[in-house]
């Protein structure tokens, strides 16, 4: 169909108009773009990281006083105007082999708080703040379920000046420390739980990154069970930490008054923190894999150890060591004591004990010196055994059946006591103290070359001894052998360190192989039995 001249006549006007609207717009600076309309977002209308949108390709422009998801938290200064929702929830991160992590979504107002929230299947939550100099304080909220474990750890700069802590939801304190340990409590119910960060009056100010770690909340925390074996007091056990902030719990019973130590050996060293809690959750004492713990506890029961890494952590892999040494004995009311004749030392002791009773002991030993014990037991494995000083403190323990060597501290009274805590048990019990290095050694010397050397003398009556000395390497082993001219199994054979601890012993029919420790003076032994008579003989060492 064709159109009359005034039809075009009144299109082209209208084309004419149009261009000079859009020219004046364009002159008084203002953008025109009739193919892609800016949408415009009202309040209360965006979601955390959604693009509000007219058409498919238009790009929402966020309104003043929105935030995005992706703000950083700066505590009481005010936060750049980027999009984010009022209430945004944490993100979590891609999913990679370690647990992910979740960002706050606030900074605490001035008075006020700001709530953590993790992010669907996370175990850790990080956040920034900043503390203004003079003192001051931010509080987080976070809700946790009731038996959880929460481990706190923060990085300040400048550090030590910041006091963070872990408060209930009626405002006691369940854990607290410096910037530069970390905290960990069990939450005892279910509800909001504060973190407190605060600065002295005169402090500068303080910039902080904190991680709080909560294993998952699918229930309690079960932690892995540490057990001693029978008269032991340390346990080992090796584990590992993923990448990006991870914990491990362990629990041992301990007995009231006890002592715990706890050592962690990182393969990445100065990333591991240590913390012990009681049996309620509260944080008793903690440390790092660089510093240990080591606390005495007031109650006996269960206390809980754990060890976790920071968010910037890599994985590691660590040996946790826990030691707790019995506590002191009060020195038994009627000891056997033994007294050794000349040239003796050694003893052989058999009883018997009921179910619950104890023998005990008693020598005078000198400072230096090393008791030897042998114990065997029938039924076996049940007979505990423990060597301690004139005061009752621990000096060695162990369990039937077993051999323990024990360099006395100090010279006195040394009591060596066997006991049946559980069933009546008979015992046979060797107490040996070898005699001292004599104070003139003869040298053994190899010649040039040579990996040995052999010496002869005489030992003209019983319990006599001779001593030697030689010098060898770390790393090396000495092996001593001895041939009595008149008969074999009358002598003994100790090798000494430069402390006078014993490294090796054994007999003329035995032999001794000792591992050298470190580089230095080394000294033999060699010792008659109280019953001999006369005896020569010729003594090899070898250092390969």
């Amino acid at each position: 169909m064709s159109m009359s001249r005034k039809s075009v006549s009144l299109v082209f006007l209208f084309a004419l108009l149009a261009l000079a609207l859009v020219a004046c717009r364009r002159d008084a600076g203002e953008d025109v773009s009739l193919l892609t309309p800016t949408a415009i977002v009202l309040p209360g209308e965006a979601t955390a990281g959604a693009t509000a949108a007219a058409t498919p390709t238009n790009t929402a422009t966020p309104l003043p006083g929105t935030a995005a998801a992706t703000a950083t938290v700066q505590g009481n200064v005010s936060t750049t105007a980027t999009a984010m929702p009022a209430a945004a929830t944490a993100t979590a991160a891609p999913p990679t082999a370690a647990p992910p992590t979740a960002t706050a979504s606030a900074g605490p107002p001035p008075g006020g708080s700001a709530r953590i929230n993790f992010a669907p299947g996370a175990t850790s939550a990080t956040v920034s703040s900043t503390l203004v100099a003079g003192g001051d304080g931010d509080t987080w909220l976070l809700r946790v379920s009731a038996g959880q474990v929460i481990t706190i750890q923060t990085i300040a700069s400048p550090p030590g000046q910041m006091v963070v802590s872990l408060l209930d939801m009626n405002g006691g304190t369940l854990a607290t420390n410096a910037d530069t340990v970390g905290i960990s409590a069990a939450v005892p119910a279910a509800g909001d739980y504060q973190i407190n960060l605060a600065t002295a009056s005169g402090a500068p100010g303080v910039a902080y990154t904190m991680q709080v770690i909560i294993p998952a909340a699918s229930g309690p925390v079960t932690p892995a069970r540490i057990q001693f074996a029978p008269g032991q007091a340390m346990a080992q056990l090796d584990d590992s930490l993923a990448a990006g902030g991870d914990l491990n719990s362990y629990v041992l019973t301990v007995g009231a008054g006890q002592t715990i130590h706890v050592a962690v050996f990182a393969s990445v060293p100065a990333v591991t923190n240590i913390y012990l809690r009681d049996a309620a959750g509260q944080m008793i004492s903690s440390g790092t894999d660089m510093s240990g713990l080591m606390t005495t506890v007031g109650a006996a029961g269960d206390y809980f150890i754990d060890v976790s890494n920071f968010n910037a952590a890599p994985a590691v892999s660590y040996t946790l060591t826990v030691t707790v040494p019995p506590l002191p004995l009060p020195p038994p009311t009627d000891p056997i004591r033994l007294n050794f004749g000349p040239g003796q030392f050694a003893v052989r002791l058999d009883g018997t004990l009921a179910a619950g009773a104890e023998d005990a002991y008693v020598l005078n030993v000198v400072a230096g010196q090393s008791v030897l014990t042998d114990l065997t037991d029938n039924p076996p494995g049940n007979a505990p055994i423990r060597i301690s000083d004139a005061a009752g403190n621990p000096l060695n323990f162990g369990r039937a059946p077993t051999s323990l060597g024990t360099v006395i501290p100090s010279s006195g009274d040394v009591y060596v006591r066997v006991a049946a805590p559980d069933v009546a048990l008979s015992y046979s019990l060797t107490i040996t103290v070898p005699p001292l290095p004599g104070p003139n050694a003869t040298r053994i010397s190899f010649a040039p070359g040579a990996t040995s050397a052999a010496v002869t003398g005489d030992l003209p009556f019983g319990g006599d001894s001779d001593t030697f000395v030689l010098t060898g390497m770390a790393g090396q082993t000495l092996h001593v052998s001895a041939t009595v001219n008149e008969a074999t199994g009358w002598t003994k054979l100790y090798v000494y360190d430069a402390a006078s601890a014993i490294v090796g012993l054994g007999t003329d029919i035995t032999g001794v192989s000792a591992p050298l420790v470190q580089a230095g003076d080394y000294r033999i032994v060699i010792v008659s039995d109280p019953a001999a008579g006369p005896l020569s003989y010729t003594l090899t060492a070898s250092i390969p």
